[in-house]
């Protein structure tokens, strides 16, 4: 039966745009005159992640009528935030203040928004962002990444088609989310699978935090019968399966928990409690007693929680410095991912700091979880080239030491040394990266034939040439991902032509 206009207004009152959106796309295109359809496309657009540019486009033509409402110039305001179109956004928030002077403080969030949004674009951070493919991400959203302390396995959520709850549909038009895995196998990651009926079911499940040692998981059910509560699974080692979680202890779940994190010794949990009244989501801290049960949790100070929501606290295997996500402080748009150091001794916390654009974005980033040596991190994001949703991000920190791998060995004439040639014997190594396609030109020793080559991480081309031998091409890999060997030896055998 094809859905009517009644179907998509019932869709977009359960705020499933998703599936209101394509329905008032064809009611807009039969009566191109509606203006409250008009508006509401612009709507699905603006909470969707199909086309931003849509929803400024929709929306921008619903403000033309004089008799609009005065929330829509909120509502392309935001939209205009979201395609970093900050200068029309600030045009858009100050047509509503021009419209209704006395709800100013509706909007001035927004402009305070677009305000470190400018700062921090301005100033952007050095980072690579790397999708991880296919075999990890899907045109479903994919999210809520972390990986173990050496980088070889990884957890996210996922609300695919082919999840354990089948074809069901969620209220919003997503499928129900599970909880996915992937290892690192020759360097890069594996072909992601179901965490299994062990973690998933019919309804929801998410990976919220992982133990540095990845041994230690905690989820977050959204279940008819367990809901707004922090769940544990704990395996033996990195080749078994998690079993099925159980539920954290009764102090720490007093009320609606969304995310956790534990040290490395087990002795400190961090999470996120929202309060029903208040309808707000804090931090605290809980510290394990030495008769081993958990003491009552603190809220942590007004340095770290604000008046507006807070979420995903995560603890960097160093001990003290906590990332998590806030609305407030200086966000550029929704949840933006700040760090603070913790001072255990005096239970204080540094004024936090935002990890900066594109890191943040004027969308929500929610979750991060950085690597020992502080050299690159996991988020989900919804970036162009993507596969259509939210997906799997590896951020490399640009200004921070990368790693370099060194190649030791000689050059091999036949089976034959160098050192049994003529002292004039010239061999010349040429390796290319095939990224940027520059060159770097290496001479082994004319007698020996050993050579050092040391290469960062990349896609490498290595051509070996001497006069009257066959050039010896090779192709090398040198990936960071998972436990790298940082020497090899490796020798060269060059054939006479």
């Amino acid at each position: 039966m094809k859905p009517t206009l009644d179907d998509a207004d019932e869709h977009f009152g359960h705020k499933n745009f998703l599936m209101a959106l394509p329905i008032y796309k064809v009611e807009l295109k039969n009566n191109p005159e509606n203006k409250e359809i008009l508006y509401k496309l612009g709507l699905c657009y603006l909470n969707t992640k199909i086309n931003r540019e849509e929803a400024v486009k929709y929306l921008k033509d619903y403000t033309k009528d004089p008799k609009c409402k005065e929330e829509a110039w909120i509502d392309l305001g935001k939209a205009y935030m979201l395609i970093n179109k900050i200068e029309d956004a600030l045009l858009a928030f100050g047509k509503f203040k021009a419209l209704k002077p006395k709800r100013e403080n509706e909007i001035s969030r927004y402009v305070q928004n677009c305000n470190n949004a400018t700062k921090l674009m301005n100033s952007a951070v050095n980072v690579t962002f790397q999708n991880l493919g296919k075999d990890v991400n899907s045109d479903d959203p994919d999210y809520y990444p972390f990986v173990n302390s050496d980088e070889t396995f990884l957890v996210f959520t996922s609300r695919r088609k082919d999840n354990v709850g089948g074809k069901k549909v969620e209220i919003d038009g997503y499928h129900s989310s599970d909880i996915y895995y992937s290892k690192v196998e020759n360097g890069k990651w594996a072909k992601a699978v179901n965490g299994g009926r062990n973690m998933n079911g019919a309804l929801d499940e998410q990976a919220v935090g992982l133990k540095p040692d990845g041994l230690e998981m905690y989820v977050y059910l959204d279940h008819i019968d367990k809901f707004g509560d922090i769940y544990i699974s704990k395996r033996n080692d990195l080749n078994s399966e998690f079993p099925k979680p159980k539920i954290c202890d009764p102090i720490i779940n007093e009320k609606v928990e969304t995310s956790g994190c534990l040290s490395e010794d087990g002795s400190t949990m961090f999470f996120a409690r929202r309060d029903k009244v208040e309808e707000t989501s804090d931090i605290f801290i809980c510290r394990k007693l030495p008769n081993g049960k958990w003491a009552l949790p603190q809220k942590l100070p007004n340095v770290i929680n604000t008046t507006y929501n807070e979420d995903f606290p995560y603890l960097s295997n160093d001990g003290v410095t906590l990332y998590f996500a806030s609305e407030g402080h200086n966000s550029m748009g929704g949840f933006d991912l700040f760090k603070t150091t913790w001072n255990k001794e005096e239970n204080t916390f540094s004024k936090p700091e935002n990890l900066g654009f594109p890191i943040n974005s004027t969308d929500d980033d929610r979750n991060i979880c950085v690597t020992p040596d502080n050299r690159v991190a996991y988020i989900s994001a919804f970036r162009t080239g993507g596969f259509g949703d939210l997906d799997i991000y590896r951020i490399k920190f640009n200004d921070n030491e990368q790693i370099s791998k060194i190649y030791t060995g000689r050059v091999l004439l036949g089976d034959t040394a160098i050192a049994a040639q003529p002292t004039s014997f010239v061999v010349s190594i040429v390796v290319t990266n095939k990224q940027n396609s520059t060159d770097y030109l290496f001479t082994p020793h004319t007698r020996t034939g050993k050579y050092v080559i040391s290469l960062p991480v990349g896609k490498y081309e290595v051509k070996i040439t001497s006069p009257g031998y066959e050039d010896l091409t090779e192709t090398m890999t040198i990936s960071d991902i998972g436990k790298m060997e940082m020497e090899k030896n490796k020798n060269f055998f060059l054939k006479k032509k």
